[in-house]
């Protein structure tokens, strides 16, 4: 395999690429999708297939891709293009998820900030109180006396799975979620007015905090990583530390943990152990290889691979523990059924949650402590994934992301992606953000990416060779139950997972609002994007390639460190023939 020039960087100790790793694959899913999985699929029965696929499907995969970038010394896109031509396009495909989940991550990032300086008062916060200019007139108080007699419970179709959840047009919290932060319009085809400043300037700030994070490449992330990897840990543990010693935190956790065995019959808990297992490991994004891009030879890439696969799951069922025995308060001090207040994505930390911090002591305190631990890892995820982005192109732009002046260029690739991002800033924004994160960057574009990642590298590439590669570069042969995993269940894994996706699709929605047909659309448009990047350039290579069919497959898959020496192997045996 053709290694990059000597002069490559390379981290300046190995903790500096743990924690950046930790930062990318720990965030904010962890908070609100794996509580909301492992509640809806059977609490700590759930953690058995998510132990299972993690094992057989997560750890193959994320060493997979740290040693693919320690053996090329390259980008994602180079990384693919060295090992087999044809399958180039993976890179690219990872490169555009990565545009797609920027987007809307910044969005989210704003979000926390401005819930985070809004919890700076010495009154009462503001989601607590009905006399603000988003608030209507039926606007309930948390924690009047006749809270339980306003609030009114809406049961979810099945597509949104039963879950009973407080009604949006009453509660102040909601209020404050949907009337100031998102001032939500009525639909995606009614854009609105671009006038919600706080939001935007914190959408500005975001950005900024990106770039000052990676302005310098790696020799930056790599130590800001300490600060923005360890602070939200330290804040979730002050979090979980208050949480378990408030009245009904015990029977939130028992909620969260108690186990439905009968559970593990159903199919659908185990797709979705896979899907999370995939998506909290961040994996086929493409900073893994950027990352992995810049480790020594010799590291270890494959027993890392346990660490951070460890880590992400045990991070996962602490912040579990830490939400859960804030809703069992909650639900104790309200009266009613955590099943009630339990839902996924960001509803369950800016609608759920604030709820509960408008009812604790100091409520303002903690809300700005749980606030700030969401912006951590949330800026974790940013900057990292921008670093990947910016390590392919820098393999093929060396003259414009290496050298002095890479700073001037990787400002200019946020400002773009920032502009783009604007438009989920208008009034109906939210229903842009949940498109983009719904076709985008998730569900079966990371599963496509994922198949074709193990198929290059299990069969074509060749198992074997890459274990003989790995082998040299750490000293040692991993074991051969990762060989079957890359080569056999990893594949058959997303392929099932991919499969079932598509056979249980269903149009977008949000809430009870149906997104129109031209909107989904769209949204595959988005997704074919980053799926059409496989074939296309595949098709492209092969076509391009000079000689036969034969000789264009052949030269496809061929690393380009062996293309010469099999060139030079085929003109003997023409020589050898011919004689």
């Amino acid at each position: 395999m053709e290694n990059k020039s000597e002069s490559r960087i390379t981290w300046r100790n190995k903790f500096e690429f743990y924690f950046n790793v930790f930062g990318y694959t720990i965030g904010l899913g962890n908070i609100w999708r794996f509580t909301y999985l492992c509640f809806k699929n059977g609490g700590g029965a759930f953690l058995i297939p998510y132990t299972i696929v993690a094992l057989f499907c997560g750890i193959p995969l994320i060493f997979m891709e740290v040693a693919l970038g320690q053996l090329s010394r390259r980008g994602c896109i180079a990384a693919w293009n060295s090992v087999v031509p044809m399958m180039r396009g993976v890179g690219y495909s990872s490169v555009a998820m990565s545009g797609y989940f920027l987007i809307y991550i910044a969005l989210t990032m704003s979000w926390c900030l401005i819930y985070f300086v809004r919890s700076f008062t010495l009154s009462t916060l503001p989601w607590a109180t009905c006399d603000n200019d988003w608030n209507t007139v039926d606007c309930v108080l948390v924690g009047e006396s006749n809270i339980n007699e306003n609030i009114s419970y809406a049961n979810t179709t099945a597509n949104e799975q039963n879950v009973s959840r407080i009604n949006k047009d009453h509660l102040s919290t909601l209020e404050f979620w949907n009337g100031y932060v998102l001032r939500r319009s009525t639909g995606i085809d009614d854009l609105g007015n671009f006038t919600n400043w706080p939001v935007f300037g914190c959408f500005i700030a975001s950005w900024i905090i990106c770039y000052l994070c990676i302005v310098r490449g790696i020799r930056t992330s790599g130590n800001v990583a300490y600060f923005t990897v360890l602070a939200p840990y330290v804040l979730m543990i002050a979090l979980l530390i208050k949480g378990v010693t408030l009245e009904g935190a015990s029977d939130g956790i028992l909620y969260f943990i108690t186990p439905d065995v009968s559970r593990l019959k159903d199919s659908e808990v185990w797709l979705d152990a896979a899907s999370q297992v995939i998506f909290s490991l961040a994996l086929c994004f493409g900073p893994l290889i950027g990352f992995g891009s810049y480790n020594k030879p010799n590291f270890d890439c494959y027993r890392c691979a346990y660490i951070f696969v460890g880590a992400c799951c045990a991070s996962s069922l602490a912040f579990g523990f830490t939400v859960f025995s804030f809703l069992g308060h909650m639900a104790t001090i309200l009266s009613l059924d955590i099943k009630d207040m339990v839902e996924g994505g960001p509803g369950l930390v800016f609608e759920v949650l604030p709820t509960e911090f408008a009812l604790l002591p100091f409520g303002q305190i903690w809300s700005a402590i749980f606030f700030l631990a969401l912006l951590g890892l949330a800026i974790d995820g940013s900057y990292a994934t921008i670093e990947g982005c910016t390590t392919a192109l820098a393999d093929y732009l060396p003259e414009y992301f290496e050298g002095k002046r890479s700073h001037y260029w990787r400002a200019v690739f946020c400002f773009v992606l920032m502009l783009v991002g604007l438009l989920q800033l208008f009034d109906g924004g939210i229903y842009i953000f949940e498109l983009i994160n719904r076709y985008g960057a998730s569900g079966i574009c990371i599963l496509w990416v994922a198949i074709f990642e193990a198929i290059t590298i299990g069969w074509i590439y060749g198992i074997d060779r890459f274990f003989d590669d790995v082998t040299k570069m750490i000293g040692y042969r991993p074991p051969i139950f990762i060989r079957h995993c890359i080569k056999y269940v990893t594949p058959t894994f997303c392929m099932a997972i991919f499969i079932a996706s598509c056979v249980k699709y269903s149009p977008l929605k949000m809430g009870n609002y149906i997104y129109p047909w031209w909107a989904d659309m769209i949204g595959w448009l988005l997704s074919a994007s980053v799926v059409s990047c496989v074939p296309i350039i595949a098709i492209k290579v092969l076509f391009s390639s000079e000689g036969t069919l034969r000789q264009k497959w052949k030269s496809c898959i061929t690393p380009i460190r062996m293309q010469g020496v099999e060139d030079d192997c085929d003109e003997k045996q023409d020589t050898a023939t011919i004689a």
